[in-house]
């Protein structure tokens, strides 16, 4: 596979390795929770594009905890699967990357491990996300994962009885005023549900930057 950056454009890999034939996130196709080996092995003999999975450390928030990221949405907090596993697994195939943090722990043990890959050569972009604001009808007391300068993402929670509930301006300005000054490209995962309520403030959004 050619040399790609790892902070690259997911559309622009996708179309140098011809996966897709115009620069259109509609045409990329994802495999969702690739996290055990089951799992991983499934997403990794699929034709989709992309692969998200969810990374935490092993024992989390246990007298056991470590710092070994493992591949693991919450609640479970073991897996028959590392990050480093997850990684040398994937790098074999020509799959986008998608790492989901569920818990800050995981977080600079997972970017070392990234870095070190990332001297050989990752080829793809990769892409680092994790809730770190409350979104739509998620209490205030609900766990999200301090902001960092890579990461970006609300917490929603969809409850069919408030199908009108959505992304409000305040949510977006406190979004913007978080990301603002980063340099690097930012994507920010909506609810599908939620996004055309929601669109005069999400669009306001994404005009703050050319990026």
């Amino acid at each position: 596979m050619e040399p790609f950056p790892s902070d690259g454009d997911m559309l622009e890999f996708l179309l140098q390795i011809g996966e897709i034939q115009e620069k259109d996130g509609l045409y990329a196709t994802w495999y969702h929770a690739a996290n055990n080996k089951t799992e991983m092995n499934k997403a990794l003999n699929s034709d989709v594009m992309i692969l998200e999975a969810d990374v935490n450390v092993k024992g989390y928030n246990t007298a056991n905890e470590t710092n070994i990221p493992i591949m693991a949405h919450p609640p479970d907090i073991y897996s028959d699967n590392t990050l480093e596993e997850w990684l040398e697994a994937v790098f074999k195939s020509k799959k986008g990357i998608k790492l989901d943090f569920k818990s800050i722990n995981a977080v600079e043990p997972s970017l070392d491990l990234l870095r070190v890959k990332n001297q050989t050569g990752i080829n793809r972009p990769v892409w680092i996300n994790a809730d770190i604001l409350p979104g739509p009808n998620v209490p205030v007391f609900w766990p999200v994962i301090n902001a960092s300068d890579q990461m970006q993402r609300w917490k929603v929670l969809y409850l069919s009885i408030f199908p009108n509930v959505t992304y409000t301006r305040s949510m977006v300005e406190e979004m913007y005023s978080i990301v603002r000054h980063l340099p690097q490209k930012i994507t920010f995962p909506v609810h599908a549900l939620m996004a055309k309520n929601g669109w005069p403030h999400l669009s306001w959004l994404l005009s703050q930057s050319s990026r």
